[in-house]
């Protein structure tokens, strides 16, 4: 759940009208973590780490239902436990498909990040490093962390923060950890953050489940920990609490001589929604996926049950049969003289077109109201021209597009972190708004129609674009270079 600040004022006033910060958070704790929310968060987690609810369903156990012994007509249900049945689960990860799809189509390559100087700004080399070095290698795969977690969850969150060496760091911050408070007049800034995780607590030898809550405001950050009777006591073992956002720290020789406290003037954590209601990927096609996982499993657990051939004696006593039985598995033949005896081998047939029918036709539903792509070949086909493949990728699209603003807000608000502290420490006043980040979609395509593409439009676009959009092109300032140095050598040939 999200609060807003009115929502903070009525759960004091709920909290026996007292404003106190334990009871506050116990009320507040207490409800988001029996929310809705929390519970679709839980399953969009699960289903990702293909912990899919057929796991839970005990094939060898059914429901009967029969009549009443004292005839009263009353239908009784009686469970029935075969523990010869088969027992198999098979998980189909649709939604983890899904999500890995998406994720790899908006960010599988690195964002574009460009910087336009303002008029009359000269050039430097050495902000442009710093911002290359913060937007790395770990960038990227700190960004694929942060959009899996949205798509599984319906929002994922950003913290920025200072490690002890005074470098400026940020870490994925799980959404099923916090509990936003937005503003009341139209819920869009973030004013305050409440954070609580398990952390474990060991006293004479036990281990105890204690939470941690971490409240974080504009200016400050207050931590708590529970203790033995489960209220919310200030952390002692924080120096200094509430806390600064970060502190400054003056040394000489490498000793501290002072310290003072910074706050950065809003909450330091960035949460990217998965779209505006703050739905999951799952949401939209966890009743399908189950469907599929149970006619799945059952048919798999008919086949493993399927007996090829039973045989049908006649004539003979319980005995006999099972004597003519095990000759028959022996002998493979068994002489009969009783005249009114037979027997007889049968087969059980098993109808599957009507059942693998219907699996298809899940499969489709799935990926069609999960936005996917579904990769068979019977979709896509032997040799998919350009324009089929773009087809094919026109509900992905139209999912992406939908988080693809948000996540292009979030990069550059976290790059303005970093323009803030570059700005702190060398004096400079760049801002986030010389930013400009482009996300290069990363879909399957037809390479050879998209060079010749390419060609056509060399004198409309920038070579710069062009490389970007280039096929064999992953990092284009390496190839930039890779490019000059060739014509270094080519010159050097020519003028040799």
């Amino acid at each position: 759940m999200f609060l807003t600040e009115t929502d903070l004022i009525n759960a004091k006033l709920t909290a026996d009208s007292r404003l106190d910060e334990n009871d506050i958070l116990k009320y507040i704790i207490k409800e988001d973590e029996n929310s809705d929310r929390k519970r679709k968060m839980a399953d969009g987690e699960r289903y990702y780490a293909y912990e899919h609810d057929i796991l839970k369903k005990d094939f060898r156990q059914s429901n009967i239902s029969e009549n009443g012994d004292n005839g009263d007509g009353q239908e009784k249900i009686t469970r029935f436990v075969n523990p010869n049945r088969s027992n198999h689960h098979n998980i189909n990860c649709f939604h983890r498909i899904l999500v890995d799809q998406k994720v790899a189509y908006l960010i599988g390559r690195e964002p574009v990040i460009k910087i336009n100087y303002r008029n009359g700004t000269e050039r430097d080399r050495d902000f442009e490093r710093a911002v290359d070095d913060f937007t790395g290698e770990e960038f990227n795969g700190v960004l694929q962390e942060l959009l899996t977690g949205a798509s599984n969850k319906g929002s994922e969150a950003l913290h920025v923060y200072y490690d002890r060496n005074g470098a400026l760091r940020y870490c994925v911050v799980p959404a099923d950890e916090i509990i936003p408070v937005y503003d009341s007049e139209y819920e869009k800034e973030l004013q305050q953050l409440i954070r609580y995780y398990d952390t474990v607590v060991i006293r004479n030898g036990n281990k105890y489940v204690r939470k941690r809550v971490e409240w974080w405001t504009k200016e400050d950050v207050t931590y708590f920990i529970e203790d033995d009777s489960r209220n919310y006591i200030l952390d002692n073992t924080v120096k200094h609490n509430p806390s600064p956002h970060w502190w400054g720290v003056i040394a000489e020789e490498g000793y501290e001589k002072s310290r003072k406290a910074h706050s950065w003037g809003r909450v330091p954590f960035i949460i990217l929604k998965n779209n505006h209601k703050e739905t999951t990927d799952l949401e939209a096609v966890k009743g399908l996926i189950d469907a599929y996982d149970l006619i799945s499993s059952e048919g798999t657990n008919n086949l493993l049950d399927l007996v090829e051939l039973y045989w049908v004696i006649q004539g003979y006593g319980g005995d006999t049969a099972s004597a003519i039985s095990r000759k028959l598995q022996i002998n493979k033949a068994v002489n009969i003289t009783d005249s009114s005896g037979n027997v007889e081998a049968r087969q059980i047939e098993l109808s599957m077109d009507g059942r693998l029918n219907f699996l298809k036709r899940l499969r489709k539903d799935i990926f069609e109201f999960g936005q996917g792509v579904d990769t068979d070949p019977e979709m896509l086909g032997n040799s998919p021209s350009g324009v089929s493949l773009k087809f094919q990728y026109t509900l992905l699209e139209l999912k992406a597009s939908g988080i693809a603003v948000k996540l292009k807000q979030c990069i550059k608000e976290l790059i303005g972190y970093m323009i803030e502290d570059y700005n702190m420490r060398f004096g400079t006043e760049y801002d986030s708004g010389m930013i400009k980040v482009a996300l290069k979609r990363n879909a399957v395509t037809n390479d050879y129609e998209t060079v010749q593409m390419i060609q056509m439009s060399k004198e409309i676009l920038s070579d710069e674009t062009l490389l970007s959009m280039h096929p064999f092109v992953e990092e284009i300032s390496m190839e930039k270079d890779a490019v000059k140095e060739d014509e270094v050598v080519k010159n050097r040939e020519k003028s040799v």
